[in-house]
């Protein structure tokens, strides 16, 4: 087992001369055989080794006196010792977590201090090939996602320095070998023979069956990890390129959103990949209530005939589609803010958007799609700024017949939820004369009028 763990450092670059390692210790046969190698270590290259070790709090005396063993090993090795307890039961009470995952959280909190206390370069933990097997066939269980099926790394940042777990490479009855071997000591811990923990039956019953089909099967899942993680790395750096199209917010308030003609420029594999990362963005780290689901969901949401369509993700994210534009935000849907109001000439009005409408005579015919102009003698003032209502109709300027303003903003592909608080201006008969920005009604000012020429003039909210 030597040889082989020393490759396995060797390989990944683990270790180094003079390095302060911190290793977790239970006392059980994984941790202590751990500990008994990088003692061992020591005599090849200098390093400072620090056993960590924490009494949850849930085996009563059995779990002090694994703390006791752990202090008396570390002393006859000549290895320093720290030791704590911690009250697992009050820290789920507080965060109703359950009781693994508070017990971890402790765990690692102790484990995080000591590395900054100490200025640890690597936290060392014992998981070996088999809890690697374990944890892959859990994660397949679990998830159908790729990203999501990776086991444990080999190495990752944690605290100041990294964690690092060299064991990973080495079987269970491997361990209990060389313990065997070198005539070490061990605590068992009879937690670990229960099977209504989900790692506990995975261990007892799917476990065995795998190994009796392949006895290396421990070192086929360790390899499948490390060259997922090498092939996910890769994927991740490739994916940048389509984030460079998604624009992502700079205020508190986090949302994002993209061009989806322009984003399915992109290979399938990247867009899901993509996908992936923009929720890691909004939710700070990936979400576990995230499923394959979800993502069939959002691809489905790009292809989707209905150009404006909406999804519900886990904790208050939605996902919007307005024709060409997905943008995902935890903004709640607000009502419309809707208007109707009486516009003088002479009279500039700030919509509810921040942008303004204002209106005056003018001498001159000059128009543009933010400008309206029309005779005097064919409106009945004053005029009405609103917001659409239920039938609205306008004769279109150079149209026969009159459209459905509906239609209208179905044809310029205006998103739905900006339709209702768009603004309409009317005059007195209820006549609507422009569709602001989009459509123009009334009867054209012609070039042999001498009337005086009434000028509306729209100015979006960066123009204000």
């Amino acid at each position: 087992m030597d040889q082989t763990v020393h490759s396995f450092i060797s390989k990944h670059g683990l270790i180094q001369p003079h390095q302060v390692l911190l290793v977790a210790v239970s006392g059980g046969p994984d941790s202590i055989a751990l500990l008994h190698f990088l003692k061992s270590l020591r005599r090849q290259i200098p390093l400072r080794i620090i056993a960590l070790s924490v009494d949850h709090g849930l085996r009563g005396e059995e779990s002090k006196e694994d703390l006791r063993f752990v202090k008396k090993t570390c002393k006859q090795w000549e290895v320093e010792f720290l030791g704590t307890s911690v009250d697992v039961k009050s820290y789920k009470e507080s965060t109703g977590k359950g009781t693994q995952e508070a017990a971890r959280d402790l765990r690692y909190q102790f484990f995080s201090k000591m590395m900054y206390v100490y200025g640890g370069d690597a936290l060392v933990l014992g998981h070996h090939g088999d809890d690697q097997a374990e944890t892959v066939l859990m994660q397949m269980t679990r998830s159908a996602r790729p990203e999501a099926v990776h086991g444990m790394p080999v190495q990752r940042s944690f605290a100041d320095g990294k964690i690092i777990r060299p064991f990973l490479c080495v079987s269970k009855d491997q361990i209990f070998a060389y313990l065997e071997k070198h005539r070490i000591e061990v605590r068992m811990d009879p937690s670990n023979n229960e099977t209504d923990y989900t790692r506990n039956a995975f261990r007892h019953h799917v476990l065995p069956f795998m190994k009796e089909q392949n006895p290396k099967f421990h070192q086929h899942m360790q390899a499948w990890s490390e060259r997922v993680e090498e092939e996910r790395v890769y994927i991740n750096e490739q994916a940048q390129n389509v984030l460079k199209e998604v624009h992502f917010s700079k205020d508190v308030e986090k949302f994002a959103h993209f061009s989806i003609q322009t984003f399915k420029t992109f290979p399938l594999a990247l867009q899901r990949t993509a996908f992936h990362l923009i929720l890691n963005y909004l939710y700070v780290k990936q979400n576990e209530d995230i499923s394959y689901i979800h993502e069939e969901m959002f691809m489905n949401l790009l292809d989707e005939e209905k150009p404006n369509a909406s999804l519900d993700f886990p904790q208050g994210l939605k996902i919007k589609r307005a024709y060409d534009k997905v943008t995902f935000t935890f903004a709640e849907d607000k009502e419309a803010d809707t208007f109707h109001q009486l516009f003088h000439v002479g009279e500039a009005v700030e919509l509810p958007d921040g942008s303004r409408l204002e209106s005056q005579w003018s001498c001159s015919y000059e128009e543009d799609p933010y400008v309206y102009v029309c005779d005097e003698n064919h409106v009945k003032l004053p005029l009405i700024l609103r917001t659409r209502q239920k039938g609205d109709r306008i004769r279109v300027r150079g149209m026969n017949g009159s459209k459905k303003v509906k239609d209208i903003f179905i044809d310029q592909k205006i998103p739905a939820h900006l339709r209702d608080m768009w603004p309409i201006v009317t005059d007195q008969t209820g006549k609507i004369l422009w569709v602001v920005g989009l459509k123009k009604g009334g009867d054209p000012a012609g070039l042999s009028s001498s009337g005086t020429w009434l000028r509306l003039h729209y100015k979006n909210k960066a123009e204000t």
